[in-house]
């Protein structure tokens, strides 16, 4: 990835990203497996993922429970996720349509300013538990990306993720990233995502099989990961 070293990594104001998985100039994915010790495969091929270092053991290998930030490009063929997708979209559409672009214009940048503890505390009341904030970043006919701010309680951090998705044919395309780390500056998180939005986005279409799916219980959902099943505002 461009304005990374030798060993994959860059740092910049003490924080440091580091990409586990690339699959270079012809894109290849890797399965969920290979890349993660603690995370169950949904049908998702892995294109692109970094995060902090502590997060990747000596094997290379991530984990989805102790990142404090981590992105990932992706596709997957699986009917159910494509539909959740596509309301997505929907959704994104009909905002944009409603709300205009002053959050982009606006707000957007000003966040990126600051940390994401910052943030939290700007709009989330004091106190209070189960708070989520949504906001639409783009909207197309056929792809989409928005932002979202949760808190579960009110004494824990919020969590920040920015995602992008689009839909050709039966592939989904998704660029997801998630901030854990209150103090991490925003733009950090944004311009490691948009990197790999910008790289990904138009990803020639190709039909992928191989991937195991396999279905969690709903208490081992973890909200926030970059599977969990998200609210909406």
């Amino acid at each position: 990835m461009e304005n990374f070293g030798e060993n994959g990594t860059s740092q910049v104001d003490g924080f440091e990203w580091l990409v586990f998985h690339d699959g270079g100039a012809d894109n290849e994915a890797a399965l969920v497996e290979a890349i993660y010790h603690d995370r169950e495969p949904y049908g998702e091929y892995i294109l692109c993922a970094g995060t902090n270092p502590e997060a990747v053991s000596e094997e290379g290998k991530a984990s989805i429970l102790s990142y404090r930030y981590l992105a990932e490009a992706r596709v997957t063929f699986e009917e159910d996720l494509l539909t959740e997708a596509q309301a997505d979209i929907d959704w994104c559409q009909q905002d944009a349509a409603e709300q205009g672009d002053a959050f982009v214009k606006e707000v957007w940048p000003s966040w990126q300013d600051v940390s994401l503890a910052v943030v939290a505390n700007s709009i989330f009341p004091q106190g209070q538990d189960f708070v989520m904030a949504k906001s639409v970043l783009a909207a197309g006919e056929d792809a989409a990306s928005w932002l979202e701010v949760t808190r579960i309680e009110a004494d824990m951090p919020a969590e920040m993720a920015l995602t992008f998705c689009r839909i050709e044919q039966d592939r989904l395309l998704e660029v997801k990233a998630v901030l854990k780390d209150a103090d991490m500056p925003v733009y950090l998180l944004a311009e490691f995502w948009q990197s790999l939005v910008e790289r990904f986005a138009e990803l020639p279409y190709k039909k992928l099989s191989g991937a195991r799916r396999v279905e969690a219980e709903p208490e081992d959902y973890d909200f926030g990961d970059l599977d969990g099943e998200e609210g909406e505002a």
